[in-house]
């Protein structure tokens, strides 16, 4: 209480603000439900808390998608109450519910939040109907209202006075990352001592993660925002790529290869034309071959620091460059998690069946409130990127609002004689909700609670007993604990996650010696890089080193294969390079070895160098080998 009350006291005016128009549009759609008859109106001062976002383009897209995800779980729900019998309608509402959490992790950006409210409204059309139903299309159709309700007073009230996203100030941040990814390449090319760029490598790759998670976010309401997205993610693929390149280029000079000088003054250019965001007068040029024999390749580096020239140059182009010739530039691959879809979709799919099928067996008035809270939290759930990490949150905060409304419907419902005694007893729960909405630290558990308030109060219904108040808030209470044990027991835990994802990097590099797997080399990047992405926004700082180890390791493949295919001579050691390739995650120090002999005894000098590429990079994959290796259960 203590420290509730201090952050209560440390809240400035902008923040009481939000909190008051919060609690306002909350009240608000209450009151104009209500005054419009229809039922249940409290159902319209839920979408309030969930719509309201920390910028006005995401008010106005969560908004748009929640109303296209309500029309189509509400037709959905509509067509299976007038087309199915009662007995099946658990079973078609759990498969509505299944196909929407699919679609939830295949949509990216808000896109999503579409299919989480076509599967919520699913639930909430159907699941009353089990228990009236020769009033269920009438009860859908209020809940319908109350949503359309609800999102249109929070759009309207919160959405002009919520500031716009900064998204000038994030492409500045987006412009310095590959500024400081060029610094960093230097710092690879030219020092000696690693302390001066292992941190600042592994601050660049934990940077790139977090701007692109707050891609999406930040173009949110702009029609120029999501087309310059396309740049965005170029720019920040082109950073990852360039470290990866000069970590490479690293390993070849610390084995005596030359980098010239004029490459070095080069990339000192590019550097300053993106502190000052003036074009580069000329691309990076090639090193003379017989001034510098035993010269790197920058091939690689040279490919990466055009695209991030271009894709800089368009981002901060005035109008977005449809019409620009030349502004071909590589995203990363869109993120789709297959292995989440199924699990959350069956954690999801579980609790509807069984919380319906629980409906519609006993015909409980209470079982029903608790069945429709845990079909709305069990989805919520599984939208979110780490559902055990708010688990704590979801159970306290259903805990609270369910106590929390069983003690008003036990101890002020009854003595509330008119319908503004009952909009006036709302206000004090959506003040505090709003209050606890705007404190970061206990913001989780405002919207919990007050979404378990709303549904156990059923404030404005008719005054029923203390056992079936009991009931219902018992019965959410528990359903919420057993929809939240479900995560725990099928869900991923962190390692685990880490390292199926760990799994899936090295699958893509074992893809490489696949025949056709130097093909798509473009698409094998996206890939590449999307993987190691997602690590890094799982993992944080406990993100293993190494990733771009992998990264080059499979750069190195492609080399030697393209290398092999051109040779005009069989190769020698051939077949043992490929096999020791093949096992190189379980045994990465007998690959190692094979590599090493087998380039001792290459004669041609580009075939050797590719060789030792691959030593170097698996090298620098160890830590990252080692931490995949420590748990084999894994690895399936």
């Amino acid at each position: 209480m203590a420290s509730f009350i201090s952050s209560l006291a440390a809240l400035d005016a902008n923040a009481l603000k939000r909190a008051f128009v919060l609690a306002l549009s909350s009240w608000l759609s209450f009151v104009i439900a209500s005054l419009l008859g229809i039922e249940h109106a409290y159902w319209a001062a839920m979408p309030v808390w969930v719509v309201a976002q920390a910028t006005r383009g995401l008010v106005f897209e969560r908004a748009l998608y929640r109303l296209l995800g309500t029309a189509a779980g509400a037709i959905l729900g509509i067509v299976i109450l007038q087309w199915s019998p009662t007995v099946w309608q658990p079973l078609w509402m759990t498969l509505g519910v299944v196909c929407s959490i699919g679609f939830l992790h295949a949509l990216s950006g808000v896109r999503s939040y579409m299919a989480l409210m076509a599967g919520i409204t699913v639930a909430v059309v159907v699941m009353p109907a089990l228990l009236y139903s020769e009033q269920g299309i009438e009860l859908a159709w209020a809940r319908i209202q109350c949503t359309l309700i609800g999102v249109i007073v929070t759009t309207l009230m919160t959405g002009f006075s919520t500031p716009k996203s900064e998204r000038e100030k994030f492409y500045q941040k987006v412009r310095t990352l590959a500024v400081d990814a060029v610094e960093a390449s230097l710092l690879l090319l030219t020092s000696q001592d690693p302390k001066q760029w292992q941190q600042m490598v592994s601050q660049i790759h934990l940077d790139i993660a977090a701007l692109e998670g707050q891609t999406v976010g930040m173009a949110a309401g702009s029609v120029d925002g999501h087309k310059r997205n396309a740049y965005v993610e170029a720019l920040l693929l082109a950073t990852l790529e360039t470290i990866a390149a000069a970590q490479h280029l690293h390993h070849q000079v610390q084995r005596g290869m030359v980098i010239s000088p004029e490459a070095i003054q080069q990339l000192k250019e590019v550097a300053k034309c993106l502190k000052t965001g003036r074009p580069l007068a000329e691309p990076i040029r090639r090193q003379a071959a017989d001034l510098y024999p035993e010269k790197v390749s920058l091939a690689r580096l040279r490919r990466a620091l055009g695209q991030i020239t271009r894709a800089e140059e368009a981002l901060f182009a005035e109008k977005y460059p449809f019409w620009r010739k030349g502004v071909s530039v590589r995203r990363f691959e869109p993120m789709r998690d297959w292995m989440i879809a199924r699990r959350t979709a069956l954690i999801a799919g579980m609790a509807a069946l069984l919380s319906s099928g629980i409906v519609y067996f006993t015909q409980n008035l209470a079982f029903e409130l608790a069945a429709t809270g845990v079909c709305i939290f069990s989805m919520i759930l599984a939208s979110l990127p780490r559902p055990q990490a708010f688990i704590r949150f979801l159970i306290t905060g259903a805990c609270i609002g369910a106590v929390t409304a069983a003690l008003y419907r036990i101890g002020i419902q009854p003595h509330l004689d008119s319908p503004w005694a009952i909009y006036l007893s709302l206000v004090p729960f959506v003040l505090l909700a709003g209050l606890v909405r705007v404190i970061p630290s206990i913001a989780n558990y405002g919207l919990d609670a007050i979404m378990c308030f709303l549904i156990v109060s059923q404030i404005g219904g008719d005054v029923i007993s203390t056992d079936v108040v009991i009931q219902g808030a018992s019965a959410l209470i528990a359903g919420v604990v057993l929809a939240c044990g479900g995560y725990v027991l099928i869900g991923q835990q962190s390692d685990q996650r880490a390292r199926f994802l760990i799994t899936q990097l090295i699958k893509e590099v074992e893809g490489v010696l696949a025949p056709d797997g130097t093909r798509q080399v473009g698409l094998w990047r996206a890939r590449m890089a999307r993987h190691v992405l997602v690590l890094s926004q799982w993992m944080g700082v406990e993100t293993p080193r190494g990733t771009l180890g992998l990264f080059n390791l499979g750069y190195s493949m492609i080399a030697w294969q393209r290398l092999v295919a051109a040779s005009k001579t069989p190769v020698a050691n051939e077949a043992a390079v490929f096999s020791a390739l093949i096992s190189f995650a379980q045994q990465p120090e007998y690959c190692q070895q094979v590599l090493i002999r087998a380039a001792a005894q290459t004669k041609e000098n580009a075939l050797a160098a590719a060789l030792y590429d691959m030593v170097d990079a698996l090298a620098e994959a160890k830590p990252v080998l080692q931490f995949w290796q420590n748990n084999p259960s894994s690895k399936a």
